[in-house]
C-alpha cells in the first residue's frame, strides 16, 4: 500500500465532498481516536516487546512462582 496516495485520496474525497455527515465522522473519528500505547514506545522498545511476544509464543516463558523465588532472593517481594 503507498499511503502516501491513499492520503491523498482521503484528502481529496473530503475536499469534493459537500456531505456534513462524512465530514463531521471523520472528525469525530481522528478526535476521539487514542493512540496505542505500542506505538508510542521507541524502535528499539518495540522489538523488545514483539522478541518478548515471540518467546512466548515458543514456551519460553518463567513461571510467577519461579520470579517470586528468584527475587527473594534480594528480599524482594
Amino acid at each position: 500500500m503507498d499511503i502516501q496516495a491513499e492520503k491523498l485520496n482521503l484528502l481529496q474525497t473530503i475536499m469534493n465532498t459537500n456531505d456534513e455527515g462524512l465530514i463531521m465522522d471523520v472528525k469525530a473519528f481522528l478526535t476521539g481516536r487514542k493512540n496505542d500505547w505500542f506505538d508510542e514506545l521507541g524502535i528499539e522498545q518495540q522489538r523488545d516487546v514483539l522478541d518478548g511476544i515471540s518467546e512466548a509464543d515458543r514456551g519460553e516463558t518463567v513461571t510467577h512462582a519461579e520470579v517470586v523465588k528468584l527475587f527473594s532472593k534480594w528480599g524482594l517481594k
